[in-house]
């Protein structure tokens, strides 16, 4: 999340619960900070602190997770994914040496299964861009 948004303040906390992870977002002000992310609107909290506290929430957090693509995300840190991709790389490399030295396997190693990392990004339209137009 670190990075900070060029808008930040009211202009980056209404884009991120625009794109549907304001649920997320006050899930996490309540359980790090103990705070509640309608006080924004009460006047108790500025924006611009809310975006910044939202800007260092852990990689554990719910917003993280939603940012990622969803729920299914929650829990899987980088370090979970590498132990996951390390624990798979293990499994079928001792698969593939067992099969080298000519033995068999009952079943194939079961990768252990991780959320997609793929996002999904809108389509670059540049028809409208000046360089595009035909002149």
């Amino acid at each position: 999340m670190a990075g900070g948004h060029p808008a930040g303040g009211s202009a980056g906390l209404g884009e991120l619960i625009e794109a549907g992870h304001g649920a997320a977002l006050r899930a996490d002000f309540q359980r790090f900070y103990g705070l509640d992310l309608a006080d924004v609107w009460r006047g108790h909290l500025s924006p611009r602190r809310a975006w910044a506290l939202a800007e260092h929430l852990p990689e554990e957090s719910a917003l993280a997770a939603s940012l990622a693509g969803g729920p299914e995300h929650r829990g899987w840190t980088l370090q979970t994914h590498l132990l996951a991709h390390l624990l798979n790389a293990v499994r079928f490399a001792d698969a593939n040496n067992v099969r080298v030295n000519g033995g068999k396997l009952k079943r194939d190693p079961e990768p252990v299964k991780t959320p997609s990392t793929a996002r999904k990004r809108p389509a670059l339209d540049l028809t409208h861009h000046p360089l595009a137009v035909a002149l």
